[in-house]
């Protein structure tokens, strides 16, 4: 389905990379039921993961599926000028976290293989079609205003820097987080910040109003899930597992996702003031 109206200069996306875009999407979707199934879906995860890892996990993985959801929908240059991007560098960090850490994953479960070719298959897939797509320019793009420039530059580096962090000293950079993680998760998580960086680094100089509404859902659905998260999961683990609400690092990390999400629901609103052509 094609909702954007027709623009040569914002192009319809090649038939292989709409194939690969409905398969990514139909992958997510099922990634993310890990979410709202947890006891179902964890025993067949490619690794052990705990119930409030596995409510993150989730909520990444539904934010990712609302990125790929409107590529899909759309099915043109903008938005997937700034979506591909985030794929390859979400994809390619998870990948890399993989090859480091294959002790950690059931190789009796088929899921594993499965999971892991998909991490193999979309960096290539992104990287091809980032190649071969290379001179395209932004499509309906409009400059963004002096004000929103710089606090993109600045939530980009946040972001970026945090996300790097985790990759570096993960168990020492997440040690406020809310619930215990390891350096395994630590570093998996460093994807997702990493990549909302990226995002919102490609719309800090000019944009079409569909990135800024495409990475403004995005980061609504992460932020939102992973707070509805930690609250479902809490209310459900033993006593001794419960989220100690009176730590300062609970409530740092409940205003970062915050600060995540609002900025998404500003990026939103301000997707609607802008007309494209």
């Amino acid at each position: 389905m094609n909702t954007s109206p027709p623009s040569s200069n914002n192009p319809i996306l090649p038939a292989l990379l709409r194939v690969f875009n409905w398969t990514e999407a139909m992958l997510l979707l099922i990634a993310g039921s890990v979410f709202f199934l947890p006891d179902l879906v964890r025993p067949h995860w490619p690794w052990v993961i705990a119930p409030f890892n596995a409510g993150f996990v989730g909520a990444v993985y539904l934010g990712s599926f609302t990125a790929t959801a409107l590529m899909v929908l759309h099915n043109r240059w903008a938005p997937a000028r700034i979506v591909l991007p985030m794929i390859f560098v979400f994809t390619t960090i998870v990948l890399g976290i993989i090859l480091f850490n294959l002790d950690k994953f059931d190789f009796q479960n088929p899921v594993t293989f499965v999971w892991i070719l998909f991490y193999i298959a979309l960096p290539i897939n992104s990287a091809y079609h980032l190649w071969l797509l290379r001179d395209l320019a932004p499509a309906n793009a409009h400059p963004t205003n002096e004000r929103w420039r710089y606090f993109l530059f600045a939530f980009a580096a946040l972001l970026g820097l945090y996300g790097l962090t985790l990759i570096v000293a993960p168990v020492a950079a997440s040690a406020f987080w809310p619930w215990p993680i390891d350096a395994f998760h630590g570093q998996m998580y460093s994807g997702a910040f990493i990549t909302m960086a990226v995002g919102s680094y490609l719309i800090a100089r000019k944009a079409a109003s569909v990135e800024w509404q495409t990475l403004g859902l995005t980061l609504i659905v992460i932020a939102a899930t992973s707070i509805v998260g930690l609250v479902w999961v809490n209310a459900t683990v033993p006593l001794d597992k419960k989220v100690n609400w009176a730590l300062s690092g609970t409530w740092a990390w409940l205003i970062l996702i915050a600060v995540i999400g609002a900025t998404g629901v500003a990026m939103f609103s301000h997707s609607r003031q802008i007309k494209n052509p």
